[in-house]
């Protein structure tokens, strides 16, 4: 396809006109493998690059149908279109060339990297458990050219919970040397900033990074790129707002968890304040002597202070003495006093 018909296509492409990209593909068969770009992209690349996943999806099933050798298509840099969506962590786009033809994911770039290597370089996990997902891969694939496996690519990004999950598919990494002899732990070492120890912070700092609960790492199941069953909560929400209106309903979320664990401690503290206000002062029950169970949990130490805070980690109590100061303090402001 050249000529005109070329210039065509090339046009309705970067003028985001992608049904009539897809028409051309279905009427005919020259434009699947055409050149479009310098850098030797065709249509079905630029539509990747661009994040079109339906778009990508009817380009796909026409040339697997017609011409499936327009898959393998290169750019000069020998990226195929799974290179390209593996790059961006597009889970859906990869499922669609990957089942259409799964032999790409033993190609390579001119750098050596396989579209399963591209996906933890970039730090794309989603994209990485995919491919995993359809076919674990050789350790072959897990490394380039210069020696550097995809475990030491994931550590000297700083992506170590992408790591955490290759140590655990893919043990075999951890003990292989890269071109310079060195060990991914080599390359650990080296990031003393990685640790609390090589951190030097501040009293803010301190205070912020003790009040941080942080999950414990949990190898992942390989089940990415399959379509989960949405729960009742999420399609109410997902009907009720735009999705980049996410992190203004995360936030929601969070002061109603602050404002019920506020009014939780309060009524923990005083259990039987509106009670003992309401009933007669002698008609209230004698209380019985204190046991020696009791005697002991009211003892002062280090198990009373430990049991101060039970609804929180160990961690919160400055989170938790902040809120209690603040409620103090809008107490006191509208005249309610401490009590």
């Amino acid at each position: 396809m050249e000529g005109e018909n070329g210039k065509h296509l090339f046009k309705i492409c970067m003028e985001g006109r992608w049904e009539k990209v897809v028409e051309m593909y279905q009427q005919d068969d020259r434009a699947h493998t055409c050149i479009l770009t310098r850098g030797g992209e065709s249509a079905l690349h630029v539509a990747v690059a661009d994040g079109q996943e339906e778009v990508v999806s009817l380009l796909v099933a026409v040339v697997r149908d017609k011409t499936p050798e327009a898959l393998k298509m290169k750019n000069k840099r020998k990226n195929t279109a799974l290179h390209f969506a593996a790059s961006m962590g597009t889970v859906k786009m990869i499922r669609d060339i990957a089942d259409a033809d799964p032999s790409l994911l033993s190609v390579r770039n001119v750098d050596g990297e396989t579209p399963f290597f591209l996906a933890a370089f970039h730090g794309r996990k989603e994209a990485f458990m995919t491919l995993h997902s359809i076919t674990p891969q050789q350790l072959s694939n897990c490394r380039r050219s210069d020696g550097n496996t995809i475990l030491h690519s994931a550590i000297a990004a700083d992506n170590f919970e992408l790591a955490f999950q290759i140590i655990n598919l893919y043990e075999e990494l951890v003990n292989l040397v890269n071109g310079e002899g060195a060990t991914p732990l080599h390359l650990l070492a080296n990031k003393p900033k990685a640790f609390r120890s090589g951190s030097h912070l501040g009293r803010f700092e301190t205070l912020i990074y003790h009040g941080i609960c942080v999950e414990e790492l949990k190898a992942e199941e390989t089940n990415y790129g399959q379509q989960q069953q949405p729960t009742s909560t999420d399609k109410c929400i997902s009907c009720k707002f735009p999705k980049n209106y996410q992190a203004c309903i995360d936030l929601v979320k969070v002061m109603k968890k602050i404002v019920s664990v506020v009014t939780t401690i309060t009524s923990l503290k005083h259990p039987f304040a509106r009670k003992d206000r309401t009933q007669d002062p002698e008609e209230a029950p004698e209380r019985p002597p204190a046991t020696a169970v009791q005697v002991t949990n009211s003892s002062s130490g280090p198990e009373a202070k430990a049991s101060t805070h039970p609804l929180f980690p160990t961690n919160y109590k400055c989170c938790v003495d902040f809120l209690k100061f603040l409620l103090m303090a809008v107490l006191v402001t509208f005249g309610k006093g401490i009590n």
